[in-house]
């Protein structure tokens, strides 16, 4: 079994991650080690291998940064927000679900929109072009490929054992509800949810299951997956985290990073993210923040 692919090396996401992170460095920083890390920077990309996710991209630059001005963004205060600011919306939420004909399909919509919440991906996150994203979350989760999600439906009826892959600060929230919703359908699955083993941009770690009371959770179970990727690598991820991964009948992994680094990998995954970039836009199809739900099995690998 192929336990780990690596997406060809693309222009638009060199050239996207360098935009957003040329000027991301401390206000106070003396203008040599400015151009010091401007001119590192550009060397880096040049010297990308040919196959390389945005991702394992990002984890490089971050080192840079840290490595010059020590830790340039921390994330815990905006992480905190965020969390409060959807906790405070999961009642109308969870209200929506109950009251939708198919509450799967709901909470699946949820999960998607939650994934806006992306300081990586996002040039910003709009408080108020969240809430508008999250009044027509229900429609998001209509809209996905109705075959992959009858595929889903019937693989979450016969398993015995999901592995949810988390994604970003807030958008846990969403995965909360979701988590259960999965756990009042189908009762009788073990749920494990992985989140990052270690701060990275405003990804969910454990600090963050926590404070939205996703570790308080019936039926679920919440682990570390040992790394600082904004990913999933499979051959960077704890023993445990693995094993869970590799063990389990079917996975639904949250959001972009998720994808780019399990593409490919030949277990079970369902991947479940918003379109938040040309890239991702363009390789579906789709118009920017459509919600996606794929198959790994279905992928057309290059």
């Amino acid at each position: 079994m192929k336990t780990y692919y690596t997406p060809a090396l693309d222009p638009t996401c060199v050239s996207c991650l360098i935009k957003k992170q040329i000027d991301r460095y401390p206000p106070d920083a003396p203008p040599a080690l400015v151009l010091t890390y401007m001119r590192r920077l550009g060397d880096m990309m040049a010297h990308l291998p040919d196959r390389t996710g945005g991702p394992a991209m990002m984890e490089q630059i971050t080192r840079l940064q840290e490595e010059l001005f020590g830790r340039a963004v921390d994330y815990t205060p905006i992480k905190r927000h965020f969390n409060a600011l959807m906790l405070s919306q999961y009642d109308r939420m969870e209200a929506a679900v109950a009251a939708h004909p198919h509450p799967l399909i709901a909470a699946l919509g949820y999960a998607m929109t939650g994934n806006y919440i992306d300081f990586g991906a996002m040039d910003t996150v709009d408080e108020e072009k969240l809430s508008s994203l999250l009044d027509a979350a229900p429609l998001r989760g209509e809209a996905v490929d109705r075959a992959v999600l009858e595929d889903m439906s019937a693989d979450l009826a016969a398993a015995h054992s999901l592995c949810y892959l988390t994604d970003n600060c807030g958008e846990i929230v969403c995965d909360k509800l979701m988590l259960r919703t999965l756990h009042a359908l189908y009762p009788h699955l073990a749920i494990t949810v992985l989140v990052r083993g270690a701060p990275v941009l405003n990804d969910a770690t454990m600090e963050d299951a926590e404070q939205v009371g996703l570790t308080r959770m019936e039926g679920v179970t919440v682990i570390s997956n040992g790394d600082t990727l904004a990913g999933t690598a499979l051959d960077r991820i704890s023993f445990e985290a693995r094993q869970t991964l590799e063990s389990a009948d079917l996975i639904i992994a949250k959001g972009q990073g998720n994808f780019e680094t399990m593409q490919g990998c030949g277990l079970n995954v369902y991947y479940a993210f918003l379109c938040k970039c040309r890239l991702f836009a363009d390789r579906f199809g789709v118009p920017l923040l459509t919600g996606m739900l794929v198959r790994d099995r279905q992928l057309l690998i290059e």
